[in-house]
């Protein structure tokens, strides 16, 4: 099969590398030119990680997945080769009118049988559907990131997405060694609807000076065998994503678990983004041993305290 995708930060590539491993030819493209420059070097690193841990024994097969992707620098060339492509996955971040604009641009172009997959966490598929222009062949794939290493993909229909449409994804999706399952097409849809609300509540509880990051994620670890407790996986989401994904799912659902809260937009304020940026709940100096902060410059007592600039 052939595949375009559009978006190559870390959930594009990660979309990338997954097809290319499973032997898909890919076309990409990004409107940054400096994230697309390290499209192919990201994929490679990423494809090493997984033949590592799935044990794949053929010491060809990191370069075979690479020789499959196509990096296209400019925005004609790349919907010239989308035109012959089985799907269209866009990987924009989670702003929905962004998204419409850009499908409105892009896929209008496309022949009808291409179908649309977006990669969006939490946003309704529907109005993506309409501004393509091919509400019966789209649908979300949310992939878990990283995407080659984690198999949940969350498919959500929308409201004249075909059945057709979504058995060909679930196939395709269970072909590239993935575990689709069905999510209702709800803020957050299943995954996010859960996990954002968990998220958002341990910031609140450590701005109130409650917990502490050390503690909060050594008891999530050791006591729910999470993989990572919540502060860390916030710091490998980054700070901004957190605050697009909450403040989009509040103002579709007018639940107030979903509001961010301040100490979210102080980190965005500050740059301390995560493991992208060195620093988030963690300091990433060291990427393998990431030490826990102490966040208590971000607790808020007061009236007074709640009044200082974001800084």
């Amino acid at each position: 099969m052939k595949f375009a995708i559009l978006g190559t930060g870390i959930m594009g590539r990660g979309w990338i590398t997954q097809c290319a491993m499973n032997g898909h030819e890919v076309h990409c493209h990004d409107a940054s030119p400096q994230t697309l420059a390290g499209t192919v070097a990201g994929c490679e690193k990423l494809a090493a990680t997984a033949a590592k841990k799935f044990k794949h024994d053929d010491p060809n097969f990191v370069s075979n997945a690479m020789g499959k992707i196509r990096v296209h620098d400019e925005k004609g060339a790349f919907i010239d080769a989308a035109k012959g492509c089985d799907v269209f996955l866009e990987v924009i971040f989670e702003d929905l009118k962004l998204k419409c604009s850009v499908l409105a641009d892009y896929l209008p172009q496309l022949p009808p049988s291409v179908v649309f997959w977006s990669n969006s966490s939490s946003l309704d598929i529907d109005p993506m559907a309409q501004a393509g222009g091919r509400p019966d062949r789209s649908i979300v794939t949310h992939g878990m990131n990283p995407v080659p290493l984690m198999p949940g993909v969350e498919v959500v229909p929308g409201a004249k997405t075909s059945s057709e449409t979504i058995e060909f994804t679930r196939q395709t999706l269970l072909n590239m060694k993935k575990a689709p399952f069905l999510a209702p097409n709800i803020p957050g849809f299943w995954v996010n609807r859960l996990l954002v609300p968990q998220m958002l509540d341990a910031v609140r509880l450590l701005e109130q000076g409650k917990i502490t990051v050390e503690d909060g994620d050594t008891g999530l670890y050791t006591s729910l065998g999470h993989p990572q407790g919540t502060f860390k996986l916030h710091d490998f989401v980054t700070a901004p994503t957190m605050l697009r994904v909450a403040l989009q799912m509040y103002q579709a659902s007018n639940d107030p678990r979903m509001y961010p809260p301040l100490t979210l937009m102080r980190m965005v304020k500050n740059g301390e983004y995560g493991a992208s940026s060195g620093k988030g709940f963690y300091d990433w100096s060291d990427p393998r041993n990431p030490k826990p902060l102490d966040m208590s410059k971000y607790v808020i007592g007061t009236a007074e305290e709640m009044l200082q600039p974001l800084a």
